[in-house]
């Protein structure tokens, strides 16, 4: 149910409109209203302009918990990026989760002329289970098949930043 609902929201919020972004990188209001940044390579979805260059055409779940949404987004025709890869937290205590709203825990950007995708995991996340809003760039991530994995190399990225 949680998967309809997303998809019918991200939807209506692209017929509706949404406010326009402040410039710079990506500010999405995180729950409560407070706002978190994106790394400048991902997307404002919050942005109703933004939206009508993309279209989502798969949706998952991590671990099969409705709790961590999957989301896969393909840009229309030659927008960049080709694809973005979502993992949403969703754990809101609500039945519908949120692109806007939800914390993003994973995010995989891809984009046409380049080989591999840039990808984030939040910090906060992969060390303590809990979203932060600051995102590390996991290097080298390429096997979209193991999302499991990516959250573990990010781990480590992660913990060797700390060491450092």
């Amino acid at each position: 149910m949680k998967t309809v609902a997303a998809l019918t929201l991200l939807l209506a919020a692209a017929v509706a409109g949404l406010p326009a972004p402040v410039a710079g990188e990506p500010l999405v209001p995180e729950r409560g209203g407070s706002a978190r940044q994106l790394p400048a390579a991902v997307p404002d979805f919050s942005d109703a302009e933004t939206l009508t260059h993309f279209a989502p055409v798969a949706q998952g779940r991590l671990w099969g918990n409705p709790d961590f949404p999957v989301l896969l987004i393909r840009g229309i025709e030659s927008v960049d990026p080709a694809y973005v890869l979502i993992v949403l937290d969703a754990r809101n205590g609500k039945e519908i989760w949120s692109l806007i709203e939800d914390p993003m825990i994973l995010v995989s950007v891809a984009k046409r002329e380049e080989e591999s995708p840039e990808t984030y995991v939040d910090e906060g996340f992969v060390t303590q289970g809990k979203p932060s809003g600051a995102f590390i760039q996991v290097e080298g991530a390429t096997n979209f098949s193991d999302l499991t994995g990516l959250l573990e190399a990010g781990y480590a990225s992660a913990t060797s930043r700390k060491s450092m």
